[in-house]
């Protein structure tokens, strides 16, 4: 883009006199004609005669009889421009107010004046620069935005530049622009270097604008981030990952044949971070643990079951043992209890409402044992490495590189993170401290923060 800025002398009323013995004097000044190319402080000057409008007002004097007389008009002007010229002694770096001069060369004048009939007023002439438009000051800082790419701390950054920046001039350089985490400061300059400015100063001229600013520092953020906390995991990030989880498991589970499931819950989520950056496993790991409950496949039996088993004989000899001692003292008690009967019948009736009541209760409780006997839980996770922040990947699934799920070995014998109760096979972990226990393996020499309450 660039602007011309021409301004030109308003060029004196043309003369003609005639002085004695015929001749026409003429004042090479009223042919001079200045124009300007630029702005304020930077601005060009270019001086022309109008050799041709000197010929053309002055005919006679020239011995020309008639204006169309284009052949004789043309070597009258060449005659002039070789024998009368000069120049200006500034044209360059021009500011209003400024005083200029045209400086005649008036050596071969009286060529001229012998072979035509004309008098050469010949005088330097001083002109005074005015009406220059000044530049428009302009910040080139507010017509850039910093981007950065990579993560945090070794994040790039580049500059970017708006369309609408008024010049044509739009090379930045940000120092340094590699190596960056959120809370660094870097250098963006308006150029190459600090040695450019007079180069882009004066290009910006021409185009009619001034730089106000060539050096401007800024903070370095919104770039992404390993998170470190959990409270540094976005809502929307943690309900997307979760959503994610879900969604896998819930294949998993449409692939069971021994088992069915009831639900599935999740408890809390573990970080883990390691103690050295350098861990080869990642930068950090978001585990989401859930509680899996299940109906229990035929065969099965818990610890609880099998110690209930053992126990029941003995209970069952020490029951018999006490029964037997009270029947005596209930045969004699019979008689008495025979008599109070009747008493009681009316109390008894009183109570019946009571004692239906009392016993739906004690049904619902049996019903809940019931459930609570038929089902089981045990543990399962899925784990999220190299989880960022800010979240920039909406479109994503899950904002992490890669996505962890329980694996094991199922060949002579089930090892890795699956355990067998019975004849079924469950993906996971019976407790939640075996769990923790596996992850610790996974995510070796890291540090951990839960929200899990147990």
């Amino acid at each position: 883009m660039k602007t011309n800025f021409l301004k030109a002398l308003t060029v004196l009323p043309l003369a003609a006199v005639l002085v004695s013995c015929g001749r026409a004097a003429i004042d090479p000044n009223d042919y001079l004609e200045v124009k300007y190319d630029g702005l304020d402080t930077v601005a060009r000057a270019n001086a022309t005669v109008d050799y041709k409008q000197m010929v053309m007002d002055n005919l006679k004097a020239f011995g020309i009889k008639d204006e169309d007389d284009d052949h004789d008009i043309d070597r009258a002007v060449s005659k002039l421009k070789k024998y009368l010229g000069g120049e200006l002694d500034k044209t360059s770096q021009l500011s209003n107010g400024d005083t200029i001069i045209f400086e005649w060369d008036d050596d071969k004048v009286e060529k001229l004046e012998k072979k035509y009939k004309i008098k050469l007023k010949v005088t330097d002439k001083e002109i005074k620069v005015t009406d220059l438009e000044e530049a428009k000051e302009f910040n080139p800082f507010d017509y850039i935005t910093l981007e950065y790419t990579g993560v945090g701390p070794d994040a790039y950054a580049k500059v970017k530049v708006d369309s609408n920046l008024p010049v044509s001039y739009d090379y930045f350089k940000v120092t340094p622009s590699s190596g960056l985490s959120n809370g660094d400061k870097v250098t963006v300059t308006f150029g190459s270097s600090k040695s450019d400015e007079e180069y882009i100063k004066e290009d910006c001229f021409r185009q009619g604008y001034l730089p106000t600013l060539f050096e401007k520092e800024f903070k370095v953020e919104g770039v992404q981030s390993y998170v470190k906390k959990i409270d540094e995991v976005e809502k929307a990030s943690y309900d997307r990952m979760d959503k994610y989880a879900r969604k896998e498991f819930d294949k998993l589970a449409d692939s069971w044949e021994k088992k069915k499931l009831k639900d599935i819950e999740l408890i809390g989520v573990n970080l883990y971070t390691p103690k050295d950056e350098t861990a080869y496993w990642g930068k950090n790991a978001l585990c989401f643990v859930y509680k899996v409950t299940t109906n229990k496949p035929e065969g099965f039996k818990d610890d609880k079951e099998e110690e209930k088993t053992t126990e029941a004989p003995t209970e069952a000899a020490t029951e018999a043992k006490t029964e037997a001692e009270t029947t005596t003292a209930k045969a004699e008690e019979a008689t008495k209890a025979e008599d109070e009967k009747t008493t009681t019948t009316t109390a008894k009736d009183d109570k019946k409402s009571e004692t239906t009541t009392t016993t739906a209760k004690a049904d619902d409780k049996k019903d809940d044992k019931k459930s609570d006997k038929d089902s089981y839980t045990y543990y399962y996770f899925t784990s999220f490495v190299n989880v960022l922040t800010p979240d920039t990947n909406k479109d994503k699934e899950y904002p992490a590189s890669n996505v962890q799920k329980p694996e094991y070995i199922n060949f002579f014998g089930v090892s890795g993170d699956a355990f067998v109760k019975g004849n079924v096979l469950f993906e996971g972990f019976e407790t939640l401290d075996d769990l923790n226990k596996a992850m610790e393996t996974k995510y070796p020499k890291s540090k951990c923060e839960t929200n899990i309450k147990k």
